[in-house]
């Protein structure tokens, strides 16, 4: 297109015909109008060879009036885009802009409104070239033309309505993905936090429209998109949730994938619907020796056989990529379902992978030691009974509590209160022991209280209670369960720091063996009881000997039941089995095969990093030949020793 009048004098008019003188007339007048601001274009003169007259397709009144068409078969006037105008055309088709195309093709008219408007450059079409220039600058300072020159240029910077609705839409689209990554982020903390997402019956009382709402107020936006209650709906939100759900899962199991060996830990329990479930959790160990249990899920499972659990557990491996070939430790409870030697679930496991070591959590084995002495053991059952029923009966009453707490600020303030026997963890229950007996006089005169004031159930449960612990019995019972207990819960503290070895939680064993052991002695009785004997003086009766009964003639053998001495004698029968019982149940517990080959591997490693050249125990590469290669292990142990001075002079931590 040229551009200017120079350009329009310099270019190659080669052919003189009238047409051509009057291509460049037009060009030049057009040139002045585009200087001002009318979109008036036209085309740069084409050769002689590209320019032909159409004189067949002339008209009547055209070939009359002497007015000729040129059409220029050049490129830039092809068939493809746009014909070349006549003069009497030129002006009047720039006042329209074409949009679209087809069915959505419209036009704008950019043309002046103003009544002293001139024909010739609006309605007829200018003719006149011979006054084009004079016409063309009284045109540049009309009214007609300013009016047609803001128009176009008000056209010219309005968009289309498809592309205004185009812009909407997108604008539309971007805040809503920004709500939207607002709902997501709001709903990921509460699933963060372990919260509840919806409310009771009206959702919009829930912890999620809530949180929105608070996050709204400083938000315009959000505050109009959660009108429209979108993706809020309980479908909705419980699909997002299974999808972080996964997309979280699948975070875990690439970090579990990169570590490559694994153990499994599972569980199963019954839920407040009644469905046995089965909980699943995955032990590994990253690259800087940081030790990961991740839940993977809870699973539905028909029944709690060990051939149905064994299947679940193979069939959850199989679902997250891992290979069951990779395992190499299980641990479960002590149920013979789990760890039934022959057709248990570990038994099961063990058989399709030798390397999947089973070990018994051995805190639970604590537990089971406890319980198991604890129904044996009369003594020790009544004063946990005794303990669960006074906390229940106090606590569970703002007046009786009120009435215990009086009593106990005039009797020594600073005391422990009552603490509920925790149902589950066994080694956890020294504390309300101790506070039982610690409060033992108070919990007297509360009883007496509640049962001369209290005319129902409560006033004779407390009367009951009042007479039980009347009892010297009562008393030795609770001495020696917490004594047990004491114990236990100190060995249950080391098994579960975070630090703790597999020797170590050996010899926190052997030391609390060693110590019921130790108690298992006559001068040890002695000194127990005569402090048991002291410190009940005013509070219980003076020890007795429990009521004799003879047995059925039907099972009686005609020889004399045999009958204790004194007190102290049945007392100290008591306290002995108990003694021997906890003994014996930690050999049974804790004597596991799967933890020996544990603590086993540990002492190699730790041995041979003190600088003791110890050779791999036989156990330890018959079970793990086809994961190592005992060779370069032996060499690489050998060498551990000025690894571990190597960190230590650049001041790296070690640990175990």
């Amino acid at each position: 297109m040229l551009s200017s009048e120079a350009e329009i004098e310099t270019a190659e008019w080669t052919d003189g015909s009238d047409v051509t003188k009057k291509r460049k007339q037009d060009a030049v007048a057009g040139v002045h109008d585009h200087q001002n601001g009318v979109e008036a274009h036209f085309v740069a003169p084409a050769t002689p060879a590209q320019l032909e007259l159409n004189s067949d397709n002339q008209s009547s009144e055209q070939k009359d009036s002497g007015t000729e068409i040129a059409k220029c078969l050049g490129p830039c006037c092809n068939e493809e885009t746009i014909l070349y105008q006549t003069r009497e055309e030129a002006l009047l088709a720039q006042t329209v802009i074409i949009y679209g195309s087809g069915r959505n093709k419209r036009e704008r008219s950019f043309q002046a409104s103003c009544s002293k408007a001139d024909g010739a450059f609006s309605i007829e079409g200018f003719s006149n070239w011979k006054k084009a220039l004079e016409k063309f600058a009284d045109h540049e300072r009309c009214q007609a033309h300013k009016e047609a020159c803001i128009k176009f240029n008000a056209i010219m910077k309005q968009k289309s309505v498809d592309e205004q609705l185009k812009l909407v839409a997108q604008k539309e689209q971007i805040e809503r993905r920004q709500m939207f990554l607002t709902l997501l982020s709001s709903l990921r903390y509460l699933l963060r936090q372990g919260l509840a997402v919806r409310g009771h019956g009206d959702d919009s009382e829930g912890n999620l429209s809530q949180l929105l709402k608070a996050r709204a107020e400083d938000s315009i936006a959000l505050q109009k998109w959660i009108k429209t209650g979108s993706y809020q709906s309980p479908e909705v939100l419980n699909e997002l949730t299974n999808t972080i759900g996964a997309e979280v899962l699948r975070e875990v199991l690439n970090g579990i994938k990169s570590s490559r060996w694994f153990s499994i830990i599972g569980d199963e329990t019954r839920d407040i619907s009644n469905s046995e479930q089965l909980s699943i959790s995955i032990r590994w160990v990253d690259k800087d020796y940081s030790i990961h249990e991740d839940f993977i899920g809870m699973f539905k499972v028909p029944k709690t056989d060990a051939e149905t659990l064994s299947l679940a557990i193979e069939d959850v491996l199989v679902r997250c990529v891992l290979p069951i070939s990779q395992c190499r430790g299980q641990a479960y409870d002590g149920a013979s379902n789990m760890a039934g030697p022959k057709s248990g679930v570990a038994a099961r496991i063990l058989q399709r992978q030798p390397t999947a070591i089973p070990v018994h959590c051995l805190c639970h084995c604590i537990n089971l030691c406890l319980q198991d002495v604890s129904r044996k053991c009369k003594c020790i059952r009544d004063a946990l009974d005794l303990v669960y029923e006074l906390v229940g009966l106090i606590k569970y009453s703002p007046k009786r509590e009120h009435l215990f707490t009086q009593y106990q600020l005039q009797d020594s303030p600073n005391i422990h209160r009552l603490k509920p026997l925790c149902p589950t963890r066994w080694t956890c229950r020294t504390g309300s022991i101790n506070a039982v007996i610690e409060n033992y006089a108070v919990l007297q005169q509360t009883l007496e209280e509640i049962a001369e004031t209290c005319r129902d159930e409560y006033g004779r449960k407390a009367a009951g209670f009042q007479a039980f612990m009347g009892k010297f019995s009562t008393f030795f019972g609770l001495k020696l369960a917490h004594v047990v207990f004491g114990a236990s819960e100190q060995l249950s503290t080391t098994l579960q720091s975070k630090d703790t070895t597999a020797q170590d939680a050996r010899l926190a064993v052997n030391l609390c063996k060693a110590f019921y052991d130790r108690q298992r002695d006559a001068s040890a009785f002695q000194i127990f009881y005569q402090a048991v004997l002291l410190e009940a003086n005013g509070k219980t009766e003076p020890p007795t000997l429990p009521r004799y009964s003879n047995p059925p003639k039907r099972i009686n053998d005609g020889d004399a039941n045999f009958r204790f001495a004194t007190a102290e004698h049945y007392h100290r029968r008591e306290y002995f089995e108990i003694m021997e019982s906890l003994s014996g149940e930690l050999d049974a517990r804790f004597d596991q095969k799967g933890f020996h080959l544990a603590a086993l591997v540990e002492a190699t490693i730790l041995d041979n990093c003190s600088g003791k050249s110890y050779p791999i125990p036989k156990e330890v590469q018959d079970l793990y030949s086809k994961d190592l290669n005992i060779d370069r292990l032996q060499t690489q142990l050998s060498m551990l020793p000025d690894l571990v001075k190597s960190y230590v002079l650049e001041g790296k931590q070690i640990t175990k």
